[in-house]
């Protein structure tokens, strides 16, 4: 089956393959439906026809005329990238929220630090020697 494999892919006319497929349909009508044969003739048919398609697929991308790519056109634009100091930006929002119009400069009210909290000193208590065991160390020769 494999030579018959490569015998097709051998093939780069699909008139070559459409006259293979035309005589294995003639040795395949004259076999018995029930036979093995006509299981194996139906795959190499089928192999033929999957041959014959990739061809056809190869001839439609050759003659495809349509561009990779395809030129629009060209676009002009101007960016434009607002500065964004701290006063600017202040009164441009201060604006936007309020919808009312202020032209006077705001200044940003400075945020209170907080004081910071004693944290109270907690003394850890001394372990009681009425529950300490000796733990024997590792390596530790006596």
């Amino acid at each position: 089956m494999s030579d018959f494999f490569d015998k097709i892919q051998a093939m780069d006319s699909t008139d070559k393959i459409f006259e293979e497929i035309k005589k294995l349909n003639e040795r395949l009508f004259r076999i018995n439906e029930g036979s093995p044969m006509h299981e194996q003739l139906q795959g190499m048919i089928e192999t033929c026809h999957m041959r014959q398609s990739e061809l056809f697929a190869g001839q439609m991308e050759a003659s495809d005329k349509t561009p990779d790519v395809l030129d629009i056109g060209e676009i002009q634009s101007t960016v434009y990238t607002p500065e964004y100091d701290e006063q600017n930006l202040l009164t441009t929002l201060t604006n936007f929220y309020s919808k009312e119009t202020v032209t006077k400069k705001l200044t940003k009210q400075p945020e209170p630090a907080p004081a910071p909290v004693q944290q109270p000193v907690q003394h850890t208590p001394e372990p009681s020697t009425e529950f300490t065991i000796e733990v024997p160390k590792f390596g530790a020769k006596k």
